[in-house]
């Protein structure tokens, strides 16, 4: 029986790349933090190189560290506060600026790295929190030598389509801040559009770059957004049928009873063990209430174990089968907007360990 398997196409992210390129005249930061969403950093570099990105982001001082020694001709920025000040000289890094209190505490040691400040905004992590401070750290910035070569923010809100216009408002804020930032000085980088941001309204005028991740690994910025024929679907899960169960009428499978078939049905309830479950990363919150595909149709997921789940099937689906729980026709995204979890924590929690790994390499460059 074939092992519970993970595919990874670096073709798509390959191709996702290139569209986003195409789509802003070559003004992508890539997202890489977290090991590239869990695509493997150094694959997932590599593949958005190739592709043409010539710009990554990250939160891990460590994982800057690792892409530089990968790559010497490329902009690297840590997106979290660091006062590894050494460090960011010594491999050309640059980074966020939190706010005018953290730049007056530091500023003897801020030379020869090239800073970005950051808009705190709605999501708040850190950043200048009010116009008057903003302005003023670029003030004294400038007046003590200090370069900052690029400002930012994170938009909280850009997935989100309601009637308070949240994202408007806050996108608007920041287009007023960027605005009188850009008339008083000259920057190499302005980005502010994560994913969500950038599918709803393109690049921004003024602005330099997007900061996209999730599209580039193959999930559209938001629910709704017609991604057909702009990105592509980058993961594949399945696992096989173990066995098939015939369940009388108020008999249980799994631990505690997990799930009972149906007491006042007059026939059996066929249930297929599949060898995939939590230990493989799966989240329980998957398989609550949804689906996996076999053979072309979806069945119900029923119960949820640690080598092993459980689907109510029919008399079509055999020992041996092929159950998808990601794929083309069955998405990350579908259950990032059904609840289960957002795209990038459904692929964190993927068991490199227990699942055969196979990557999908670049068809041609």
């Amino acid at each position: 029986m074939k092992n519970a398997k993970l595919k990874l196409d670096l073709n798509a992210l390959y191709n996702n790349a290139k569209y986003v390129l195409d789509q802003t005249d070559g003004g992508v930061i890539a997202t890489v933090k977290n090991d590239a969403f869990h695509f493997g950093l150094q694959r997932a570099i590599d593949t958005f190189y190739s592709a043409g990105i010539r710009a990554f982001a990250t939160t891990s001082l460590r994982d800057a560290i690792r892409i530089r020694k990968m790559y010497s001709d490329i902009f690297i920025l840590l997106l979290n506060p660091s006062t590894e000040f050494e460090l960011l000289r010594e491999y050309n890094l640059s980074s966020t600026m939190p706010g005018l209190s953290w730049i007056k505490e530091h500023k003897d040691d801020l030379y020869g790295i090239n800073w970005h400040l950051e808009w705190a905004g709605c999501m708040r992590r850190s950043g200048c929190k009010t116009e008057d401070e903003y302005l003023e750290s670029l003030k004294f910035a400038k007046e003590n030598n200090i370069s900052i070569e690029g400002i930012w923010t994170h938009f909280a809100w850009a997935d989100v389509f309601n009637e308070e216009n949240i994202y408007e408002r806050e996108k608007n804020r920041w287009l007023k801040i960027q605005k009188k930032a850009c008339e008083l000085y000259d920057f190499k980088y302005v980005h502010a559009q994560n994913s969500a941001s950038f599918c709803r309204d393109s690049k921004f005028e003024g602005h330099s770059h997007v900061r996209v991740g999730i599209i580039l690994y193959g999930c559209p910025g938001y629910e709704g957004w017609d991604y057909k024929g702009k990105i592509q679907n980058a993961v594949e899960l399945s696992a096989s049928v173990v066995s098939i169960n015939k369940l009388e009428p108020g008999e249980s499978i799994g631990y505690c009873a997990s799930y009972i078939a149906d007491p006042n049905k007059d026939c059996p309830t066929s249930v297929a063990v599949i060898n995939i479950g939590y230990g493989d990363g799966l989240l329980r919150t998957r398989i609550n209430g949804h689906t996996t595909e076999i053979n072309n149709k979806r069945y119900n997921l029923v119960s949820l174990m640690m080598s092993h789940t459980v689907a109510v099937v029919d008399e079509n689906v055999k020992i041996g089968d092929t159950a998808y729980f990601y794929s083309d026709s069955i998405p990350v995204f579908e259950f990032t907007y059904k609840g289960v979890g957002t795209n990038s924590e459904q692929i964190s929690h993927l068991n490199f360990e227990t699942l055969d790994l196979e990557y999908i390499e670049i068809k041609e460059i």
